[in-house]
């Protein structure tokens, strides 16, 4: 290897490294945080519609005070805004697509990086990095027409006009 291979090498490494810091990790932290948020918002509309039904369950007519009633209408309150929120908000399809993203780019790494050991000449080199900004530009534009498609402009509203 010449040193202008060298050079070639480590251009293309470091590319292959941002890409993995800049996108698969961006991706996987994301997909963390879409995944906690329904498992925690599909926990509260569980938890809220058993919670009130026991609640309710052992209450008698001496203990059923104005602050019970009220308890008794915002449990079921809270986990009705939660579901509301999961499907209002396609919390679980966000995360789905945030996977797949992910994914790709966990793939697209995986692949540079043992291109990356084949590459001889400068060539070689210049063909996978494009290649590479080729397939990073690809998951970026899936992700976003996905992303787009799944919210649409009518996102929260959609108010018909006369």
């Amino acid at each position: 290897m010449t040193n202008q291979d060298g050079n070639d090498f480590e251009s293309v490494k470091i590319f292959i490294d941002t890409i993995h810091k800049d996108y698969e990790i961006w991706y996987a932290k994301v997909c963390r945080l879409n995944y906690r948020i329904w498992y925690s918002l599909q926990l509260i509309t569980l938890l809220s519609g058993f919670l009130t039904s026991i609640f309710v369950a052992f209450q008698t007519q001496a203990t059923w005070t104005p602050t019970i009633k009220i308890i008794c209408i915002i449990i079921p309150l809270i986990g009705s805004l939660a579901a509301t929120i999961v499907l209002q908000f396609k919390v679980f399809e966000t995360w789905k697509l945030r996977e797949e993203g992910r994914i790709s780019f966990q793939n697209l790494v995986n692949f540079s990086r043992s291109q990356l050991l084949k590459c001889k000449s400068q060539e070689d080199f210049q063909k996978l990095h494009e290649e590479i900004s080729l397939k990073t530009n690809e998951i970026e534009n899936e992700q976003s027409n996905k992303f787009f498609s799944l919210y649409g402009s009518n996102f929260i509203a959609s108010y018909a006009t006369k």
